[in-house]
């Protein structure tokens, strides 16, 4: 008993560092982009380069990952991903100039992606069924902090001119996660499966990432217009022509047959690309309200956007304790209606309002994640057979990064398209993100009365 409840810490730690870390540095670095542009004498666009570069080497390579931990072993990739991430963070702590912190960036992007590529799949073939949804609870937890961590602790950090620590706070997780990975390696066996590697997936869905993300980060600025237009064109062309040819593959990097299967699958891939954009919003627009709208400093701001995260961590708590991992159907709908309530609170923000009412719908929106995430994790590495939950977790992991990003890009486009009325762009972008949270709670409820297929895990 004493050994089983050792293994699952042991892969909740470094599962949830993996986690952590890998979120933590998507964000840090946001906070630093002023003081680095100065640092190193360079643009504003070369040095949002460092922030960009680790996000598109996490996108790109979380799905190949995914295939490499079900081909040899998630905790062989894990340590791997770890190694990388620790060389990364050091390197880019000693850099001395931007081109170098970018490369090094990118370095510090691979790691990630191995880390989120198994962090799931570790917790749902390690650890026993019938801890796995507290388990993901927390996995949720440490999901909800990295954003939120990552702009306070590099603000700390650079209040103290320590602006290398923005990385080297990285390594004593590291050797701590390294330490668990090293014993879960000694003391636990993996199903593997051996499959060949899909390379055309993997550069045709490189290319679909770079052309999605970087035509969303083009919408802000009219010059740029027909470019981002043409990139989602592309991008749209990628994405069928990756459909087309993985659906024949014996060994697809998307294993889009599984999904045809059951329709419910893409339904949870959708329900993971709205909240992803819609955590987006939550992330980006709050600071606009306290600080432009409301009149607060920044470090009062600080404590007041806390309350997304707040609601999260508690009741990503609370769900995984809750829900035995029959309900989480049930769990991500009730997450949702949660979250759509607070978006259609927030939608009505004014100068007249209590920050607190801000704080309270921010909190209402965290309980909703709290309730949704742990829960839509756990639904679709339901989808997956054991030899499989590398490429699943991965294809949930790199759908919600995207998200994530796009959602970043398209509510900074609309803040930037009119400055001059920040209010009516708040309102605007959390209008588009109440109406797609509505037609999923809507698809959600109509496709809870088809009959589905029930997997718990399932063995091979």
């Amino acid at each position: 008993m004493n050994k089983k409840i050792t293994k699952n810490t042991l892969v909740i730690v470094l599962a949830g560092i993996g986690m952590l870390l890998s979120t933590l540095d998507t964000g840090i670095i946001n906070v630093a982009l002023p003081f680095l542009q100065k640092e190193f004498a360079t643009t504003t666009s070369i040095a949002a380069l460092s922030a960009i570069s680790y996000t598109m080497s996490l996108a790109i390579f979380i799905l190949p990952f995914g295939y490499a931990s079900d081909r040899f072993g998630k905790l062989k990739v894990s340590y791997w991903g770890l190694v990388l991430f620790g060389i990364g963070s050091v390197l880019c702590g000693m850099s001395s100039n931007i081109i170098a912190l970018i490369i090094f960036r990118v370095l510090q992007g691979i790691g990630a992606a191995a880390l989120q590529a198994t962090s799931a799949a570790l917790i749902t073939t390690l650890i026993d069924a019938k801890h796995i949804s507290n388990a993901l609870g927390v996995l949720g937890i440490m999901i909800g902090l990295g954003p939120v961590l990552g702009p306070s602790v590099g603000g700390f950090f650079l209040a103290l001119n320590l602006w290398r620590f923005l990385f080297w706070i990285n390594l004593p997780f590291i050797v701590i996660g390294l330490i668990c990975n090293r014993q879960l390696i000694r003391t636990s066996s993996e199903k593997t499966k051996k499959v060949k590697f899909d390379l055309f997936g993997s550069i045709t869905s490189a290319l679909l990432i770079i052309s999605l993300l970087t035509g969303f980060s083009l919408l802000s600025n009219y010059v740029y217009f027909i470019w981002s237009f043409s990139l989602f064109i592309i991008s749209l062309l990628l994405g069928w022509l990756l459909y087309s040819v993985e659906t024949k593959q014996d060994a697809p990097l998307i294993d889009f047959g599984s999904l045809q299967n059951d329709l419910h699958s893409w339904l949870y891939l959708g329900q993971t690309i709205i909240f992803g954009f819609a955590s987006a919003m939550i992330f980006l627009l709050p600071p606009f309200i306290f600080e432009k709208v409301l009149g607060f400093n920044v470090g009062l701001t600080g404590l007041l956007v806390l309350g997304a995260p707040a609601g999260l961590v508690i009741f990503s708590r609370i769900s995984g304790k809750l829900n035995n991992g029959h309900q989480n159907q049930f769990f991500s709908l009730i997450g949702l209606i949660i979250i759509t309530f607070s978006l259609a609170g927030l939608l009505f923000v004014n100068q007249y309002w209590s920050a607190l009412i801000v704080t309270f719908l921010l909190f209402v929106y965290g309980i909703g994640g709290g309730f949704f995430q742990p829960a839509n994790i756990a639904v679709i590495m339901q989808l997956g057979n054991q030899r499989s939950q590398g490429s699943i977790g991965s294809l949930q992991r790199m759908v919600q990064n995207v998200a994530i990003a796009s959602g970043t890009a398209v509510g900074a486009a609309i803040l930037n398209l009119f400055p001059r009325g920040l209010i009516s762009s708040i309102r605007i972008n959390f209008g588009i993100t109440l109406i797609l949270a509505i037609i999923i709670v809507s698809l959600t409820i109509a496709f809870s009365s088809m009959p589905q297929r029930h997997i718990f895990y399932k063995k091979d």
